[in-house]
């Protein structure tokens, strides 16, 4: 049995997963289990349904056409079936991925597309859609000293006292080729995230310890063209609370859970403890350092 840490939470696991740190448990201490076994291709009565996943009150499927089916049931199972002939280490992105963001969702939390580092103490979200660079700005904020969270599947939960926290994720980075030699990370890959694409997992320059960490601001990623000079913005209530929900993870299946989760609940606790920004920047890679710089005074005047 493979074991680890997952948002604060202990998975055992009966597959190998590349992305994820190792980590050892006490017997019988797990949160999540997940297996490998036959999956339903139908629920028996759904209640919703999109183009590839359906759910009910316990249990959520997804089918991937030609690579896996994975069911997440009552936030506690998550069961993987590859299908034929498919290399196994292509259905973990899903699995870790979408698969494990339902199981989340079936737990009560805000999940949300991002990726997150600490810096004394404190908690910074990353939000954008896939291939903005949210992992990229991750590991150089790393190597400028800030301590990996976690990447691409970010769940807030909320402390007793009602703010907004993040545990340290346990996944690894998954970055591209040129992002990681850019970075000098080399030295640091685990292998490939899907046998068809040039992305890597990658070990993070700095974890964060297992605890939560408050939450301190949200940024939402903005690309541009040019290399002018991009910017911070603080957005107003309605705008922020707009988009936290346009970054929920898997929005979709995010507003079809919701009336299992606390995501209102904790939505309201992050409006209320963490400001929520625009980061416009250009994506080339030579002006990656100005933005950290740019991150970091930032976060000093905060």
């Amino acid at each position: 049995m493979y074991t680890c840490r997952i948002s604060g939470l202990n998975v055992a696991s009966e597959i190998e997963l590349p992305g994820v740190v190792p980590v050892p448990l006490a017997p019988d201490t797990e949160d999540v289990l997940i297996r490998q076994r036959p999956v339903p291709e139908r629920l028996e009565n759904p209640s919703q349904r999109g183009p590839v996943w359906e759910l009910d009150d316990h249990r959520f499927l997804l089918q991937i056409p030609g690579i896996v089916r994975l069911l997440a049931s009552d936030g506690r199972t998550l069961d993987i079936e590859p299908e034929p002939g498919t290399n196994p280490a292509d259905a973990i992105p899903f699995l870790l991925g979408t698969g494990f963001g339902a199981l989340l969702l079936q737990r009560g939390g805000l999940v949300l597309h991002a990726a997150a580092v600490a810096l004394d103490g404190r908690a910074y979200i990353f939000c954008g859609r896939s291939g903005i660079g949210k992992s990229t700005l991750a590991a150089a904020l790393c190597r400028a000293g800030c301590r990996f969270v976690n990447d691409d599947v970010c769940s807030v939960a909320l402390a007793a006292s009602g703010r907004p926290v993040l545990w340290p994720d346990g996944r690894r980075l998954k970055l591209f080729d040129e992002a990681i030699e850019h970075l000098g990370l080399d030295g640091r890959q685990r292998g490939l995230v899907r046998s068809d694409l040039a992305k890597h997992y990658v070990e993070p320059p700095g974890i964060e310890a297992d605890t939560s960490v408050p939450l301190s601001a949200v940024y939402i990623l903005r690309n541009q063209e040019s290399s002018d000079a991009g910017g911070i913005e603080k957005l107003s209530a309605i705008n922020s609370a707009q988009a936290l929900l346009n970054q929920t993870y898997r929005p979709r299946i995010a507003l079809a859970m919701a009336r299992c989760s606390r995501q209102v609940v904790i939505t309201a606790a992050v409006l209320k403890h963490a400001p929520v920004f625009r980061l416009t920047r250009t994506r080339n890679l030579d002006l990656l350092p100005a933005t950290v710089s740019e991150l970091l005074a930032h976060w000093n005047a905060l």
